[in-house]
């Protein structure tokens, strides 16, 4: 807000003020000098409020340049560049020297400008709300050229191709007209078929869609979302690509000649809808829903209908059988047909079927006929099947008993075996500990002979110790006689004091023996 000038009741008090010599001047200079600037020079933006400088004093543009610029009253930075650029000043003292709007504007804030070299005007900031979008129309630079819609270049007039998001822009109404659009809201189960309103020229003519970047219906589809488009550059339909449904019913029931020559009356549904990636295709070919109904899908089921139901009879259409083969075969040719020109058809159900009135109780009767045949034969088949079921319950019971009984051989069987493999077992475990057994006393036996061979040896070593120093000895007599002779009176010289005999008598036979030589040839003396 701007600072209001001090009342008119004020002004007597500075009549009382008097300045007196230079101070007093100098003093008052200050104080007006500082009101001045504080009271007109100053000026306040408030919040959410840019301030636009329009230049009063400075120069006009050149006679030699009004030709290119005569129209322009914003000094924009393209305008201030081509002016430099032929006058050889600098860009800054264009924009200092010359009248015009200024192309930049300025914020909230404090700001010093004289309003004797500058008009100043407060306005307020644009702003875009979430659900819109806002498209600048350039109101200064060069004339579109044909065929453009939108401006690309900086320096060229009319609407931009860039868009102002939501949001708060400081946009200069003197260069800028600000158009607001509301987004383009795509449902669920719906795609935009986008049209491209400024571009290159197709390189391929006379086509349904374009390339990317070209002028024309684009091939992408846009998904379901919030879209920020700008209308002069781009044009969204939206398409729905959901399952439709058409009830042939009345008007739309399909009526054909069948091979004998009566007219078939078929009432229907047929469930369809737009192929995800020929939408664009579609929707530039045909058009909408009802169109597509009237181009594509209704001409070809009739053309169908017609070509399958000129092969029946008008009795073959009261079948069941014969109906659901005829339904069958509608679907699958009908699917095919369409698929080829971007309607996929779900499904196809023909909900009844109405023959002449003349021959429709003649075919009823028959087809009563017919049911009732089909019915006793289905009567037939189902006692058959009885009679099949109870012989197969009387196999079943005899090959139940004669499975217990292989089941009874099959135990005994096992449970002989389980004993004989028992019995062997425990046989080969008796064995097994015989086996065994036998090994210990193996064993056993070899530790007695072993220990009574090694008792006969150290008594043999022991005799054989004793006798060696025997059989030295007798070796250094000669003989065993000399040996036993000497041991002998080794013996009993020590203790005879005294011998009174004769030479007969048994102790003379002892010592005559001593003489008496050995005749018997084993050594010694007899």
């Amino acid at each position: 807000m701007h600072d209001s000038p001090p009342p008119l009741g004020r002004l007597p008090q500075f009549s009382r003020f008097r300045p007196r010599g230079l101070a007093g001047f100098l003093v008052a200079v200050l104080v007006l000098v500082t009101g001045f600037f504080w009271f007109v020079v100053r000026i306040e933006v408030p919040s959410n409020n840019i301030l636009i400088l329009m230049r009063k004093s400075g120069q006009n543009l050149p006679t030699e340049l009004r030709s290119d610029f005569s129209d322009q009253v914003i000094l924009y930075p393209e305008l201030v560049a081509g002016i430099a650029k032929k006058t050889g000043e600098s860009e800054a003292d264009v924009r200092d020297d010359y009248k015009g709007i200024s192309f930049e504007v300025l914020g909230e804030g404090r700001y010093w400008f004289n309003p004797y070299t500058y008009r100043r005007e407060i306005v307020p900031a644009t702003f875009i709300k979430q659900t819109e979008i806002g498209v600048l129309i350039r109101k200064f630079g060069k004339p579109l050229p044909f065929p453009k819609t939108v401006a690309t270049l900086p320096d060229e007039r009319g609407p931009v191709a860039d868009v102002l998001m939501p949001g708060r822009h400081n946009i200069n109404p003197y260069a800028y007209e600000v158009q607001k659009f509301p987004a383009i809201a795509i449902p669920e189960g719906h795609v935009g078929v986008v049209t491209l309103l400024s571009g290159a020229d197709p390189v391929r003519k006379n086509r349904y869609v374009v390339e990317p970047g070209e002028k024309g219906v684009q091939r992408a589809t846009l998904p379901p979302g919030l879209e920020y488009i700008n209308p002069y550059l781009k044009q969204i339909d939206i398409v729905d690509v959901r399952s439709q449904k058409c009830d042939m019913v009345g008007d739309d029931a399909i009526h054909f000649p069948s091979s004998d020559s009566f007219t078939i009356t078929i009432e229907g549904t047929i469930e369809w809808a737009i192929r995800p990636d020929h939408v664009a295709e579609v929707t530039v070919a045909y058009g909408d829903k009802r169109d597509i109904l009237d181009k594509i899908i209704l001409p070809n089921v009739r053309s169908l209908a017609r070509i399958q139901g000129s092969k029946l009879q008008t009795r073959e259409f009261i079948s069941g059988k014969t109906r659901a083969a005829f339904q069958d075969k509608l679907l699958s040719e009908l699917k095919n047909d369409c698929w080829t020109q971007g309607i996929d058809i779900r499904s196809a159900l023909v909900r009844d079927i109405k023959p002449p009135a003349e021959i429709a109780s003649l075919i009823s009767q028959r087809e009563q006929a017919d049911q009732e045949i089909d019915r006793y034969t289905n009567q037939i088949e189902e006692a058959k099947s009885e009679a099949r079921l109870v012989e197969q319950q009387e196999m079943q019971k005899q090959n139940s008993a004669l499975g217990e009984m292989r089941t009874t051989v099959v135990t005994v069987t096992k449970e002989a075996e389980q004993r004989k493999n028992v019995a062997v077992t425990k046989a080969n475990r008796e064995f097994a500990v015989a086996k065994l057994t036998l090994d210990a006393a193996e064993k056993e036996a070899a530790a007695i002979r072993s220990r009574g061979e090694a008792e006969a040896n150290v008594i043999l070593f022991n005799y054989k110790a004793r006798a060696e120093p025997l059989k030295s000895a007798v070796s250094a007599f000669g003989d065993g006689y000399l040996y036993a002779q000497h041991f002998f009176y080794q013996k009993v010289a020590p203790s005879i004091r005294e011998i009174l005999t004769t030479t007969d008598g048994p102790l003379a036979d002892v010592f005559r023996d001593f003489q008496t030589p050995d005749t018997s040839g084993k050594g010694g003396r007899r």
